[in-house]
């Protein structure tokens, strides 16, 4: 209980408008890695929200996640429907890059891609990137902001449309 409770405590003061947003702290990628964790492999629990343009309703489900290095990254929602996703194939790729690439701390793939940003307090950290300039991600993304510790805790992307998807990670 005093876990979650630190957790989302963190998640306010790392939210609160009064605290600079990531975005207005330009980072180059050699000094960002040291500072992130590694990780080789993770399951954990994930909870999803989805905001999508002309829907009132956020579309909220949940369940497993994996990360396995060398495979990929696996969703395995348990709610509010069974379903695996898997991001290793190739309509996923750019997601799945950029979640190996936060996990491994192997950044070659999508740093010609982004700008990144980054900042920490504690041990808590936020890392944002934003598509470069004229990169054909540029024309779908508007940003993506990781927040985490020892571990990813929460990932948002804000796409240029307007949806939102915001996923949270429980160990």
């Amino acid at each position: 209980m005093i876990k979650k409770i630190i957790f989302f405590l963190s998640l306010f003061l790392l939210l609160n408008p009064a605290y600079a947003d990531v975005f207005d702290n330009p980072s180059s990628i050699e000094k960002i890695i040291p500072q992130l964790p590694e990780i080789k492999t993770i399951k954990c629990k994930f909870k999803q929200e989805k905001y999508l343009q002309n829907i009132s309703k956020p579309v909220i489900s949940g369940g497993n996640f994996e990360f396995i290095e060398n495979k990929g990254v696996f969703f395995y929602t348990t709610y509010p429907i069974k379903s695996t996703q898997d991001y290793t194939n190739k309509n996923y790729k750019q997601i799945n890059d950029v979640i190996k690439a936060i996990l491994s701390k192997k950044y070659s793939a999508i740093e010609r891609i982004f700008s990144f940003y980054f900042e920490k307090e504690g041990s808590i950290w936020s890392l944002g990137m934003k598509p470069k300039e004229g990169s054909n991600t540029e024309k779908h993304i508007e940003n993506i902001k990781v927040i985490g510790s020892d571990y990813i805790r929460q990932i948002s992307i804000i796409q240029k449309n307007g949806n939102k998807t915001t996923i949270w990670f429980d160990k």
